[in-house]
């Protein structure tokens, strides 16, 4: 239901953006530092919104990729400790055996 929600959100958000390039069609400069060019408005806003979705994007799958290697980390981890912890319990069992046998062949006084 959430991912729904936010598909149609996304949506609206793009139909808002794309009415208000829309009604925003005049030439304009842009400057930058080394020079300018004139281009409609509606490039640079489609072209800002683009630009910002982008690094949106690129910075949400650079952390995605990072937690997915942190849970695949803390995975390995508990897999080794379970299998540490099933080795002393496999050493204590065969300890107790052991004493147990040991209990057991002692002849009584």
């Amino acid at each position: 239901m959430k991912g729904q929600r936010n598909i149609i959100f996304a949506l609206m958000f793009a139909l808002l953006v794309a009415l208000f390039s829309i009604a925003n069609i005049q030439n304009v400069e842009v400057n930058y530092i080394v020079g300018y060019f004139e281009t409609p408005l509606v490039i640079v806003i489609l072209g800002s919104v683009t630009l910002g979705a982008l690094i949106v994007f690129l910075v949400g799958g650079w952390k995605f990729v990072k937690m997915r290697n942190y849970t695949k980390k803390l995975q390995l981890e508990m897999e080794q400790l379970r299998a540490s912890s099933v080795l002393h319990e496999e050493i204590a069992t065969t300890i107790q055996n052991v004493t147990n046998q040991n209990d057991n062949s002692k002849p009584l006084s």
